[in-house]
């Protein structure tokens, strides 16, 4: 495995940790938008990454994981909207 595979595995797995505390911090505080713009980026990073890595079937399971939080902040927007 070359370095650069390997750092992408190590980061990605941070990155996966850091959105799974932050989901559960979601469900205590759905109207934190803050924490789930921080999941989007850390969704966004993986996808891209995997894109320039040329990881074709990961870049796809982010970006189906970028389209549900994107879901997600809009019914989180429309919800907090009067």
């Amino acid at each position: 495995m070359d370095d650069l595979l390997r750092e992408f595995l190590a980061e990605t797995g941070e990155h996966l940790d850091v959105v799974d505390v932050e989901l559960v911090r979601f469900q205590r505080e759905p109207n934190n938008e803050a924490i789930l713009r921080n999941i989007f980026r850390l969704v966004h990073t993986i996808k891209g990454t995997c894109g320039f890595l040329g990881l074709p079937r990961l870049e796809a399971l982010a970006h189906a994981a970028e389209t549900l939080m994107a879901g997600s902040a809009t019914a989180w927007r429309s919800r907090a909207t009067p």
